[in-house]
């Protein structure tokens, strides 16, 4: 059986490596597309042992809304040449001893994390997520006491236009965080709700369109969103969001 704490103090700052019930699970400092820690799994004993993700790069693709998965060639050819296996969608590693586990545990789950970047830029997916409610949700998390939904704003034009999201700040200031989906119809009216705003030139007035970055999008439309404020992807919303309600 492998001693959690032993390989944890091999692996130094790399890794938490806690008991599992058949081995060990080692959550390193690699990072998938949406932000969670790659976990590994280290399983054997005596002087062989086996690296493997367990299908955590699968895992990560499906979570982010694609309709199909990679098959084992293609994970191969993401990969390269370093040695791994893959097994109906599962990376591992060949049996190494002891001593290698380090190696093989960040071996694995760059791999892991490269399969993930992969597959979110190759794989078929179906339509949005509920990319609304996520954003919801993160804004409900950090806001939820100075968070209103569906407020109207009015613009230069002195028309009044909804937005999703009006986050209300110190000394009358509100931030506005405005998703709009992947269609044309979405597009223009965010895209003329922001202008409109916008030309208020308001200090005390800050905008934010929100997209779905898990998603593809034409560089055309992106261009045009940016002409009614910043612009920026679902996956650093949050942080940016935090940036600019401090």
């Amino acid at each position: 059986m492998i001693d959690a704490l032993s390989l944890a103090q091999a692996i130094r700052e790399t890794v938490y490596a806690v008991p599992a019930e058949d081995g060990l699970r080692a959550v390193t400092q690699c990072l998938f597309p949406s932000n969670s820690s790659v976990a590994v799994s280290v399983r054997g004993g005596g002087n062989a042992f086996v690296v493997s993700d367990d299908g955590a790069a699968l895992s990560e693709i499906a979570s982010s809304g694609a309709s199909e998965r990679p098959t084992d060639r293609q994970i191969r050819l993401a990969i390269g040449k370093q040695g791994l296996k893959v097994e109906q969608g599962v990376i591992f590693s060949p049996p190494v001893a002891e001593a290698e586990i380090p190696f093989a545990v960040m071996l694995v789950a760059n791999a892991a994390k490269t399969v993930a970047d992969w597959g979110l830029e190759h794989m078929r997916f179906t339509a949005p997520r509920n990319f609304r409610r996520d954003l919801a949700d993160l804004l409900q998390r950090h806001f939820r006491d100075n968070l209103k939904e569906d407020q109207q704003i009015l613009g230069k034009s002195n028309k009044a236009h909804k937005f999703g999201h009006v986050i209300y700040l110190q000394n009358e200031k509100k931030l506005l965080v405005d998703p709009v989906v992947n269609d044309s119809s979405s597009i223009n009216s965010r895209l003329v709700a922001n202008m409109d705003v916008k030309m208020l030139n308001d200090p005390n007035i800050q905008q934010l369109i929100v997209f779905d970055d898990r998603l593809e999008w034409s560089a055309s439309d992106l261009q045009l969103l940016s002409l009614g404020g910043p612009l920026i992807g679902f996956s650093r919303a949050e942080a940016e969001i935090e940036r600019l309600a401090a």
